[in-house]
């Protein structure tokens, strides 16, 4: 378990907390608000 504590393994873990944090709340704001997505596909 050591892996976990060593300092690349900590940049990583950050780098991939924060990608998964945007796509969490990109997906939120297209969960919320569904005229989003067919605006900016042009259905509107």
């Amino acid at each position: 378990m050591s892996f976990l504590f060593h300092r690349n393994t900590k940049k990583a873990m950050k780098y991939i907390w924060g990608v998964v944090a945007v796509l969490v709340s990109i997906s939120m704001v297209l969960f919320f608000a569904p005229g989003v997505v067919s605006m900016l596909s042009g259905n509107y």
